[in-house]
């Protein structure tokens, strides 16, 4: 069985695949390639985050993460901890692709998309039912 975060009324497992893009599609992110990586690391264990893919899948104008998160973020909150700080960090750093590409402007584009991975196993359904059984008592 996975590893399910435990807290005082639940249980959870919450897995999430990202993709984000970048404002006007310039395909510059392969500029900033191991420094994204590593800010995404970063960020992941700063909010208790795990990525879950072997290796963040950055394209020269998009990004794609698979995240395990704590069921208190919520996919909105976790997608602007990564792409908030990201992009801010990112072009504080590199003024000559801010200069170049942005004019002014933020890195991330306001959408992304976001799906669930995984689901909930027969055996996961019986813990629930033990711990119900527990704390009955």
């Amino acid at each position: 069985m996975e590893e399910y975060g435990s807290h005082a009324d639940s249980i959870s497992l919450c897995k999430y695949h990202f993709v984000w893009c970048r404002k006007y599609r310039h395909g510059m992110l392969e500029l900033v390639r191991d420094e994204l990586a590593e800010l995404f690391e970063g960020i992941a264990e700063r909010f208790g985050h795990e990525i879950v893919s072997v290796e963040v899948e950055i394209a020269p104008d998009h990004v794609q993460l698979f995240v395990e998160a704590d069921s208190k973020w919520s996919p909105a909150e976790i997608a602007k901890q990564f792409t908030g700080y990201s992009g801010r960090t990112i072009l504080k750093g590199h003024p000559e692709i801010k200069q170049r590409y942005f004019c002014g402007s933020g890195l991330w584009k306001d959408g992304y998309d976001v799906g669930t991975t995984g689901g909930v196993s027969e055996d996961v359904v019986r813990y629930i039912e033990e711990k119900e059984k527990e704390t009955d008592h």
